[in-house]
């Protein structure tokens, strides 16, 4: 009776075929991968940042003004204004206490931040003990940029009857492109690919730029700088602290941070 052994391995070339056509099945797949995984961070960044802005808006509502310096400063605990502040004067108010609405889970700062064994990851925006910025957030890296408007004699409510810019991704710069990603405070959370803004209307859109793409409040003429969009009062704070001193005078360079 005839008899067959089993084979133990693979030939050369048989494994020189297998590999080859695993490489082709990956280049094949992986932009399609990332298209996908891109588009879920984009439409999770446009609910977080349509979270915020509707917040605000609410704010304005309850309120009948917006978030001004003097808030951020009285919660602060330092004096300082930075975007961390911000969110944690919506925290006191219950409007937002989720961290993750502020610091994205696929932001390489985060990230970075999350794996750094000598930083701790802040659970809280607000310390209702203290009443002011939790410790551990004030110095959390944000993934948002946000406005804040103090200006005398200006209806606040205007900002909600039309298509004026509440908060948007790092990394915007004022000629209407956005920063690469990249170590220091200012990198583009999705690089230079673009990023989302979102209004306080509640819709959010994505941009590859803003070349010319808002009107200015009080000239209507066109502009690619954000903060033009609403009063010239407007200021864009993000995680960089400003004290008063400096902030309300600081010009903006190409970060785009603060904008008279």
């Amino acid at each position: 009776m005839e008899r067959f052994g089993g084979r133990k391995s693979f030939t050369l070339m048989e494994l020189i075929t297998v590999v080859a056509i695993l490489t082709v099945l990956l280049a094949i797949t992986y932009p399609a991968a990332r298209t996908v995984m891109d588009r879920v961070q984009r439409t999770k960044a446009a609910n977080y940042l349509r979270t915020i802005a509707l917040a605000h808006a609410q704010f304005i509502t309850d309120f009948g003004r917006a978030i001004t310096f003097t808030d951020i400063k009285n919660i602060s605990g330092n004096n300082n204004h930075n975007v961390n502040n911000f969110a944690a004067v919506l925290a006191k108010y219950g409007y937002i206490e989720d961290v993750s609405v502020w610091a994205w889970d696929f932001d390489y700062k985060v990230k970075a931040y999350k794996h750094d064994t000598s930083k701790t990851f802040p659970t809280e925006i607000y310390d209702k003990s203290s009443k002011k910025t939790h410790d551990s957030f004030r110095v959390f890296p944000i993934s948002v940029v946000c406005g804040i408007v103090q200006c005398p004699n200006f209806d606040y409510k205007t900002l909600l009857k039309g298509k004026y810019p509440a908060a948007y991704s790092r990394g915007l710069k004022a000629n209407g492109y956005w920063m690469e990603s990249s170590t220091d405070n200012n990198g583009g959370v999705f690089g230079i690919k673009g990023g989302l803004i979102a209004y306080y209307d509640g819709s959010v859109e994505w941009c590859t730029n803003t070349v010319g793409k808002f009107t200015k409040y009080f000239t209507q003429m066109k502009t690619s700088t954000i903060c033009d969009a609403i009063p010239n009062t407007h200021k864009s704070i993000q995680h960089i602290d400003f004290a008063d001193s400096n902030f309300l005078n600081w010009i903006a360079d190409n970060s785009c941070h603060s904008l008279p």
